[in-house]
């Protein structure tokens, strides 16, 4: 018999596709560890009647899962969680959140750690106070850590902070707590962002550091972060392992513009 999966339905307000929903929903449940690898998923019948979806797009999501590697599938034995698989430590990430990577992880039920590899004061070099809009020579906090979901390696980021906006700031122990709790107890809150993303072969140096095979790829993360006074309070570059980081934002048309197949409802066909 099927054992049971929790799944959230998906929801129907335009913003993410139906199948992407539907994928993310079975990809959590299994990233509980509710069912072992090599154990069958309930019916395709249950699990459209949890999503609320048709089969059609619990086909299509699970064929998603099963390029992941984290479903497989037999002639007359349905879909199963594929060998290996297990919790799987990925996360996506939605443009309209600011949030660190500690929240995501504990949203997702796993333990976010962090290998802390330089936590330290040192002067600002003229392009870094540029971005950050102090003084060139002024203390700005360096945070360098390898981020781990249990024991997954998620990225490594070096993260810079204005330290005069944040006094005290290197004093917490990074290893588990979260640099936006630091931030917002000090009165800085993070409002706003800019985020810049491309992908690449992972660096020589970064090997051993995302614990990855040469020539892997990767995604190269910018972010500028603003507090509620829209001053920088925060640079991020992260390089994050590609197979466990997803990237999702909605796109619309600007305020006022119509593309030229666009039509105002009022004017006439």
């Amino acid at each position: 018999m099927n054992q049971p999966l929790d799944l959230r339905r998906v929801l129907r307000d335009g913003s993410r596709p139906v199948h992407v929903q539907a994928r993310d929903a079975i990809s959590e449940a299994l990233a509980t560890g509710a069912l072992a690898p090599g154990t069958r998923l309930p019916s395709e019948r249950h699990l459209c009647e949890r999503l609320g979806v048709s089969r059609v797009t619990l086909r299509k999501a699970l064929h998603a899962l099963q390029e992941e590697g984290r479903v497989g599938s037999a002639e007359r034995a349905g879909w199963h969680v594929a060998a290996g698989a297990g919790p799987a430590p990925a996360f996506e990430h939605t443009s309209e959140l600011i949030g660190g990577l500690n929240e995501y992880g504990r949203r997702l039920g796993f333990t976010p750690i962090a290998r802390v590899l330089a936590a330290r004061l040192r002067p600002a070099d003229f392009e870094e106070a540029d971005t950050l809009q102090v003084l060139p020579g002024a203390d700005i906090f360096e945070l360098d850590r390898v981020r781990l979901f249990d024991d997954a390696v998620m990225c490594h980021s070096v993260t810079l902070v204005p330290a005069e906006r944040a006094p005290g700031i290197g004093g917490a122990d990074y290893t588990t707590a979260s640099l936006y709790a630091e931030l917002t107890a000090r009165g800085i809150v993070p409002t706003r962002a800019s985020y810049a993303v491309h992908s690449a072969l992972v660096p020589q140096d970064e090997v051993p550091l995302l614990d990855l095979p040469p020539g892997s790829p990767v995604l190269h993360i910018e972010q500028l972060t603003y507090d509620q006074h829209g001053r920088p309070c925060e640079y991020n570059r992260v390089v994050y392992r590609a197979d466990r980081y997803r990237f999702h934002t909605t796109l619309t048309d600007g305020p006022g513009r119509r593309g030229p197949d666009r039509q105002d409802p009022k004017e006439p066909a």
